[in-house]
């Protein structure tokens, strides 16, 4: 550990400062990044490193599908809407659905 905190602690406060390149630091610290967290660093490259979004959006939407067996078709087009309109403004909105949904699907595991 560092003197400036622990991982997850200096993960999120680079997500609250907008800060990609240290939320990546304190993320490769971490020995397992929860849904919810990586929604959250989905979202700060929506709006900070737009280049480098569709990717993570790609890889997030593999990881619901992979641990949300029990999704629905439904779910699954919702959450690729929502994906796409992080990309395209809708960021709170969009963050906020698919928080609910993975919340639902998991319950408190998904952080």
């Amino acid at each position: 550990m560092t003197s400036e905190g622990r991982p997850y602690a200096r993960f999120r406060r680079a997500l609250e400062v907008r800060s990609v390149m240290q939320a990546e630091m304190a993320a490769r610290e971490l020995p397992h990044v929860g849904l919810l967290d990586a929604l959250d660093y989905c979202t700060l490259l929506a709006a900070e490193a737009p280049e480098r979004y569709e990717r993570a959006a790609r890889r997030w939407l593999s990881r619901l599908l992979a641990e949300s067996e029990s999704l629905t078709l439904a779910e699954v087009d919702l959450a690729l809407g929502c994906l796409r309109g992080l990309a395209e403004g809708y960021g709170e909105q969009s963050r906020e659905a698919l928080r609910a949904l993975v919340k639902r699907r998991h319950g408190t595991r998904g952080r």
